[in-house]
């Protein structure tokens, strides 16, 4: 007899769950890895469905091989079961028909070299520029939406995106290369008119089980279709409220095409076996707020019920707190890491990879010991952050030559790279310009000398104030901030916030400094404490690693869990991120909050920042529902 007793009731239901398709809603912590294992386990021992006919597909390597290991602790089989990711399934599929060959994948360093000669004939472009329309183009290869594709190209390359796909993809046939995105259009094609392969594949599968579901595209989902058109076993397990990867060209909406179309059956797991109650009733509040979902009632399992006694002083286990501005919430959160037990996890959830860096930066100085999951990447060697200390040494008189070269015309000064001598100085500049012999008009030569006499007395007033202050006088009275706002329109607006978040950030982190030296030694210090790898690597061993923190954006984030979590700057334009208010856009961003909120175990704080009258800082609009949450 099949053991059972180990699944509750909604478990139990999902792993016995007779022929046909089923979609198994799986709220969070609710053991959807365990139900997937356990359904693979009932179908061979059960319906006695050979081994080599499961199919089960995840989105990473990472999960396909986690799911492998776990159904190895339970069953000799594992090595019989296909598990997979879609690009590695689809890959085989294509090996077998002869329409791939080894070797013919393209990496991302071949696939930049195919499209720079492309983009070169056009005009100078940057290896941004490059990456952008490289990302474009798999998001249309995947979606077919031509509209959002050229969201995320650069305004002024937008024109040029339908002749640059066409040289693209002629340059990629000829030297017979693929990449992964060609991999999905190439399969659906062999699938929909190679009916011997399409019949092979389909006897190949019987019982289709996919992970992870909401995350699937239109193409992958047109693919699994033509897989189970003839058995139509596909057991898939997924939540529409932790769809997140919509930029990827994900399509939630294909849950409900999968219900409609296949006219499955659905199932919920309802328990969650990871938050205390508090936290799931909080998560829920929000996440009802969101119209296009399937709707759900969702629990804490019995261990996580409400008690009577306390935790850390407070009944609850939800808090909002509130900081009028970024310094005073730092203070609060180095408060409560200096104040922990290093028995539990924790982590500081963010909504973008610059403000984790930003707060890695800080824990490195206070020598608070943190994990990061994703590529460390040195905030101080950002465009912007060079520029501003390019001009903070000019004004002290240890600038080099590249200092001025850097920040020479942002913004615009009328000054030619070809005025530089060996020597540079300001004063040289204007010696140079002040020339009767040189090769520019006198009208020409009048503006650059009166740029430079300005730009003279800026230092002067930069090279007595305290970092801070001259870290907002560059951006406001020198014209800084002007040229990044012109710069942005012509590359690409969505970098307006950005660019805005790091000087925000830059201005705070001057504040620390009393001077400008103090200041570059202290970023000197910390790359040097990146390369040698004392802000630790992170691995799936180094989650409580010496009870470091993990520092992790919400997309990495999913998937897993921590005793304790924090999630700063939850205020407008971070939560939902931008000014975008297409419902479609707020629906994700809700779905985005959501998920940073179900990581949390035992302890979840919310952070929001005030402002102050002047300059008031908008809480989330996700926070509404959680008004008695506020402490």
């Amino acid at each position: 007899m099949f053991n059972l007793t180990d699944c509750n009731p909604s478990q139990r239901e999902a792993v016995t769950f007779g022929e046909g398709p089923l979609l198994l809603l799986a709220g969070p912590g609710s053991g959807k890895t365990f139900t997937i294992t356990k359904r693979i386990l009932w179908l061979i021992h059960e319906k006695e469905v050979a081994p080599e006919q499961i199919l089960v597909i995840t989105f990473t390597r990472e999960a396909a091989l986690s799911m492998q290991q776990r159904f190895a602790q339970t069953s000799s089989f594992a090595g019989s079961v296909n598990f997979g990711t879609f690009h590695s399934i689809f890959y085989q599929i294509l090996l077998r028909s002869g329409r791939v060959q080894p070797g013919n994948l393209l990496n991302e360093r071949q696939k930049l070299n195919l499209i720079y000669p492309i983009l070169k004939k056009n005009k100078e472009c940057s290896a941004e520029i490059a990456k952008s329309f490289l990302d474009a183009i798999a998001y249309y290869k995947n979606t077919g939406e031509k509209e959002k594709t050229l969201e995320k190209i650069p305004e002024e390359w937008k024109n040029c995106f339908p002749q640059i796909y066409r040289e693209y993809e002629s340059a990629r046939t000829k030297v017979r290369g693929v990449d992964f995105d060609d991999m999905l259009k190439e399969c659906e094609e062999l699938l929909q008119n190679n009916t011997p392969q399409r019949e092979y594949w389909q006897k190949r599968f019987s019982h289709i089980l996919i992970d992870e579901f909401q995350d699937i595209n239109y193409r992958q989902y047109c693919i699994v279709r033509l897989l189970a058109e003839k058995h139509k076993n596909v057991f898939a397990v997924g939540d529409d409220d932790q769809a997140i990867y919509s930029f990827r060209g994900a399509r939630p909406a294909c849950m409900q095409m999968f219900v409609r179309e296949f006219a499955a059956t659905q199932i919920l797991l309802r328990t969650n076996y990871r938050s205390h109650q508090d936290i799931v009733e909080a998560s829920l509040l929000v996440i009802n707020e969101n119209l296009d979902r399937f709707p759900k009632i969702l629990e804490a399992s019995e261990l996580n019920q409400r008690k009577e006694e306390t935790y850390r002083g407070t009944a609850c286990r939800v808090r909002i707190k509130e900081f009028r501005d970024a310094p005073e919430q730092m203070q609060y959160l180095l408060h409560r890491l200096k104040g922990r037990s290093t028995q539990e996890t924790c982590a500081i959830l963010f909504r973008t990879n610059l403000a984790m860096q930003s707060v890695a930066a800080r824990l490195g100085r206070e020598g608070i010991p943190y994990v990061m999951k994703e590529k460390k990447r040195n905030i101080y060697e950002h465009f912007i952050v060079q520029d501003i200390m390019s001009y903070l040494r000019i004004a002290a008189g240890t600038a080099e030559r590249i200092d001025f070269l850097r920040v020479i015309n942002k913004p615009f000064r009328n000054i030619s790279r070809e005025a530089f001598g060996k020597h540079v100085s300001l004063q040289a500049l204007e010696d140079y310009y002040s020339m009767k012999n040189n090769d520019y008009s006198a009208d020409c030569n009048r503006k650059a000398c009166e740029a430079i006499r300005l730009w003279k007395r800026q230092m002067e007033f930069v090279k007595n104030a305290e970092p801070k202050l001259a870290v907002i006088f560059v951006c406001k009275a020198c014209g800084y901030e002007r040229y990044l706002r012109q710069r942005a329109n012509v590359e690409n607006n969505e970098k307006t916030q950005e660019w805005e978040e790091i000087l925000n950030y830059i201005v705070e982190e001057a504040g620390h400094f009393k001077t400008a030296k103090e200041w570059q030694e202290a970023q000197e210090a910390f790359g040097e404490q990146l390369r040698k790898g004392v802000a630790r690597e992170s691995g799936d061993n180094a989650q409580a690693a010496d009870g470091a923190v993990r520092l992790l954006t919400v997309h990495a984030s999913k998937g897993l869990e921590f005793d304790s979590v924090w999630i700063p700057d939850c205020n407008e334009k971070n939560f939902p991120h931008g000014n975008g208010l297409d419902p479609e856009h707020i629906e994700e961003e809700r779905r985005i909050f959501y998920v940073a909120m179900t990581r949390a175990k035992k302890d979840l704080e919310l952070l929001c920042l005030t402002g102050t009258a002047e300059r008031p800082r908008f809480p989330s609009r996700f926070l509404i529902p959680l008004n008695r949450y506020r402490r």
